[in-house]
């Protein structure tokens, strides 16, 4: 007996707002992880550095070069590189996966021996806490399958 496939259109959901790190403390972005990689980014220097997506369940600020603020709310999905040193490490070591409940913070600006500024960041994780995350499915067109559908 042969079995018919049910086959399912999953939509990508759109990438999010890519979120730029100001100079003021506190800064944080808080949400679910809907998407992580360890090596999906760039960073400044075009090496491989960690990626995440996150839907937010707080209100989050993204600041651009020029220092204008972007807002963001409750559901908006934004997305993280970490080009910075220190977020990088923090990312690797906490390796967040789908699901995982997420807060990064700035928590400081650092000056060092060579007159640089570091971005010194707080990553806290609740692991699962944000639930099971699956795409949502497409609209599908009524075919009746007698001819390809090009």
């Amino acid at each position: 007996m042969t079995t018919q496939e049910q086959w399912e259109t999953v939509e990508a959901p759109s990438g999010g707002s890519f979120i730029g790190w100001g100079t003021k403390k506190g800064q944080f972005v808080q949400g679910t992880v809907v998407e992580y990689s360890a090596d999906g980014g760039t960073d400044f220097a075009g090496g491989r550095c960690p990626q995440l997506a996150i839907e937010l369940n707080e209100k989050a600020a993204s600041f651009n070069k020029a220092g204008e603020r972007s807002d963001f709310g409750p559901g908006d999905r934004v997305q993280i590189t970490a080009g910075q040193l220190k977020l990088k490490e923090h990312l690797l070591k906490t390796a967040p996966a789908v699901g995982d409940r997420i807060r990064i913070e700035l928590a400081d600006m650092v000056k060092t021996a060579n007159g640089n500024t570091v971005k010194v960041f707080v990553v806290q994780i609740a692991r699962g806490a944000g639930g099971s995350v699956k795409p949502k499915a497409a609209a599908v067109a009524d075919d009746d399958g007698d001819e390809p559908p090009f």
